[in-house]
């Protein structure tokens, strides 16, 4: 290792937002698990680890985190299920300024709960494969972005997925 890196905790609540009445174009009201929102206030905690490495004269980055999402309450009989999300990634320079990117995300879901949930057709477990480009602006301001391709997916009952994702965001460091 080239530094001692840094590690951390991570907490916060995530406030009930999001709406819980959207309709189909029939008007029929959709499904809790369908819904924006959960209305639900969550506890958010985690934890991290970074550190720089060198491969041959070039500073890689590596990071591994974990973080929890509990629901604390419950809105109009409806809370959703526990989520624990894991993920471990790296950093390698292209060049001065780009960067290759590559996280495995796993993902937990527990089956939500309540008189609107349904649970048989809820939570699963989920691991993906994210490479992805980083782009400094600045020596602290970075642009990102990954595109998340399942490797392993299993829902309980039936519920959608996603072939893939995308995720794009900045970066600023002091």
């Amino acid at each position: 290792p080239t530094d001692g890196g840094a590690w951390g905790v991570t907490a916060g609540l995530k406030l009930p937002t999001g709406e819980i009445d959207k309709t189909n174009s029939a008007g029929k009201l959709a499904e809790r698990p369908l819904q924006p929102g959960s209305g639900t206030t969550d506890l958010l905690a985690g934890i991290y680890l970074n550190r720089q490495m060198l491969i041959g004269a070039k500073p890689a980055a590596w990071f591994v985190q974990a973080q929890a999402q509990l629901p604390l309450t419950e809105r109009a009989e409806f809370q959703p299920g526990n989520q624990l999300f894991f993920d471990a990634g790296a950093s390698y320079p292209a060049t001065d300024r780009l960067s290759a990117l590559l996280q495995l995300n796993v993902h937990f879901k527990g089956r939500d709960r309540g008189a609107e949930a349904e649970p048989d057709d809820s939570g699963g477990r989920f691991v993906s494969l994210s490479p992805g480009l980083g782009y400094a602006l600045t020596r602290h301001l970075r642009v990102y972005g990954l595109v998340q391709v399942p490797v392993y997916q299993h829902v309980n009952g039936v519920q959608l997925t996603a072939d893939w994702s995308r995720v794009a965001g900045i970066n600023y460091r002091l």
